[in-house]
């Protein structure tokens, strides 16, 4: 009778390993064990072997001589910028055409440039700590990108409707502590997305247009002030893992029985009688529920 239960723990498991390991592509995109030039001058001058390239704090960009260089680096494949300070990406660092990874942190950026679009490979794009008012048109040029992950921007986001350009590769959008203006209507076009993740964007509610979106697989709504969970949520036949610990939902609709792929339902931290939780259960005997 155990059997079951174990199976679906190790599944559970498993979901997490998945995760970890797509949150840092760093290690993924470049040569095994490749160096991490930290010094400007010095991967300038290795260009031709430098996979890696991470600055951190402002003195990497006093020199413009040398940040004009910064050109030559078309072998990088992974890119982290830490505490520049910098509202752009200087324009020598936009010609990456072999860049799978970008990360920045304490760059509070404002803009992308269109000339984004010479970074035609890449995939992964994680940034903290952006002045962002609209999610910049200029990653729509990156036309292969598959993750976008933005933390902690200092402004509402607007997702703009230009989202749709990235409907053939974007699987994953991943969007924490930062406040969401209006989702677009164009994200129904997003065929290939999977994975939505809205952790503490101050969401009251969950959007039609999120219900509508019937291929995702993974929906992470955490930490908002979300109070109804709408019956309809059933509509999304495709999800195994649904996400709502840290919101104020009292109820769990019967309609929940319908959802049969769901194999994870976290409702940690929501103000729900435990009676319901059971009941819940019951309707969805192979679905772990966190509670």
């Amino acid at each position: 009778m155990q059997q079951p239960r174990f199976t679906l723990l190790l599944f559970f498991a498993f979901i997490f390993a998945d995760s970890s390991a797509q949150v840092n592509p760093w290690d993924n995109v470049a040569p095994a064990d490749s160096y991490v030039y930290t010094d400007l001058k010095t991967a300038i001058k290795d260009a031709s072997r430098c996979y890696r390239l991470e600055l951190s704090g402002e003195e990497h960009f006093k020199d413009k001589k040398l940040l004009a260089k910064a050109s030559g680096l078309n072998g990088v494949m992974a890119f982290r910028m830490v505490n520049n300070n910098l509202a752009t990406i200087p324009a020598s660092f936009q010609n990456m055409p072999a860049l799978n990874y970008f990360y920045s942190s304490g760059n509070p950026f404002t803009a992308f440039s269109d000339s984004m679009g010479m970074w035609s490979a890449l995939r992964f794009m994680e940034l903290s700590g952006t002045n962002f008012d609209t999610l910049p048109k200029g990653i729509y040029g990156c036309g292969r990108l598959e993750s976008i992950s933005i933390a902690s921007n200092k402004d509402t986001l607007k997702i703009t409707k230009e989202i749709s350009s990235l409907s053939k590769t974007l699987s994953e959008i991943k969007i924490y502590s930062t406040k969401l203006d209006t989702l677009p209507s164009e994200l129904l076009q997003m065929t290939k997305l999977k994975k939505l993740v809205f952790y503490k964007c101050g969401l009251n509610e969950i959007a039609s247009t999120l219900i509508e979106m019937n291929q995702l697989k993974e929906l992470w709504l955490d930490s908002n002030s979300i109070s109804v969970l709408p019956r309809n949520i059933t509509s999304m036949q495709s999800l195994t893992y649904l996400s709502l610990s840290g919101n104020r939902i009292k109820h769990i609709p019967s309609t929940i029985c319908f959802m049969q792929n769901l194999a994870v339902l976290d409702l940690r931290g929501n103000p729900i009688d435990p009676y319901e939780i059971k009941v819940a259960q019951a309707l969805l005997p192979s679905c772990i529920i966190l509670f």
